[in-house]
């Protein structure tokens, strides 16, 4: 007797959430998710990215989840992301394929023509990436660290660390927007809106106590790091210096004093990852004491 397990792919719902942070951590145990983020992300999506959350289903349970949306951090016309993992059991049955299928149909239907995709590299992984049609764009090592082993800070006459708990989101946001310009990455980021920022902001995970802003002696944010945790576990977001600012070490002073905080907060590992082209923040990252367990890539292709 031959048994047919049927895949049914819907949009996901709210009781899907607990499989989405399953398989999300499943996929990279890197990634920081609890299950009220991914709600709060849910509920808060902003219209014009057009996102799309899919999960395929057998018998009745959910072991793929899939999202992809407009990429609206950039004013390049078509440019879009996507993403999804299958749970270990289930693949190499085609229900990868299909849950692509999906998802680039949607992007389709909405006007995207170049797609990114990032991802934890594997041998798998980018196996079945390059089998659908995607390319590498860039990689770099995902690396790991002990916060608790991380010294004081030490800043220049007239800098302060705080933690962005202390500052108004705005005054935040308008120090991120030239160092997103340096980034590298294979979408220029010159279209962040303050909307957008505010949902990272207020997101559960976002550890505003430890995340840290550098100040000039006037008060402006000229560095700084965040920083999202969940228990024991945390990740570095997006870190940078004001052009002005660069070279006096404020970058690593925000990240010391974001480090040790997480510490004290309870956070035993810390992982981030940078492009290789990123010589300057990998290069600081290796003087925390920042210790390689994998690598992150990023894939694209065109519609």
């Amino acid at each position: 007797m031959v048994t047919v397990r049927v895949v049914q792919i819907r949009e996901a719902e709210d009781t899907d959430t607990n499989a989405v942070v399953r398989l999300l951590g499943a996929a990279d145990d890197a990634r920081v998710t609890t299950a009220e983020g991914v709600l709060y992300r849910r509920r808060t999506e902003i219209p014009r990215a057009r996102k799309l959350d899919l999960v395929a289903e057998v018998d009745g349970a959910v072991v793929a989840i899939g999202s992809a949306g407009l990429d609206i951090s950039t004013t390049t016309e078509g440019t879009a992301w996507a993403g999804l993992t299958v749970d270990t059991p289930h693949r190499r049955q085609g229900i990868g394929s299909e849950l692509g299928r999906h998802l680039l149909e949607h992007l389709q239907e909405i006007g995207a023509t170049k797609i990114t995709t990032f991802f934890r590299a594997t041998e798998d992984a980018e196996r079945w990436a390059v089998g659908e049609g995607w390319t590498q764009l860039l990689r770099g090592p995902l690396i790991a660290l002990d916060p608790r082993t991380v010294p004081e800070p030490e800043l220049p006459d007239g800098y302060r660390c705080v933690a962005m708990s202390e500052l108004t989101p705005e005054a935040a946001f308008e120090a991120i927007r030239e160092p997103a310009l340096d980034e590298p990455s294979p979408v220029t980021h010159d279209a962040i809106e303050l909307d957008d920022f505010l949902r990272d902001w207020n997101e559960p995970e976002a550890d505003l106590e430890s995340s840290t802003a550098v100040l000039d002696d006037e008060g402006a944010v000229v560095a700084f790091t965040f920083l999202y945790a969940a228990g024991d576990r945390a990740s570095h977001g997006f870190t940078g210096t004001i052009r002005a600012h660069r070279g006096r070490g404020l970058a690593t002073a925000a990240k010391r004093r974001a480090l040790r905080t997480a510490a004290e907060r309870g956070v035993t590992r810390v992982t981030t990852s940078n492009a290789e082209e990123n010589a300057a923040m990998r290069g600081i990252n290796s003087k925390l004491g920042f210790e390689p367990i994998g690598e992150h890539v990023i894939y694209g292709r065109d519609l």
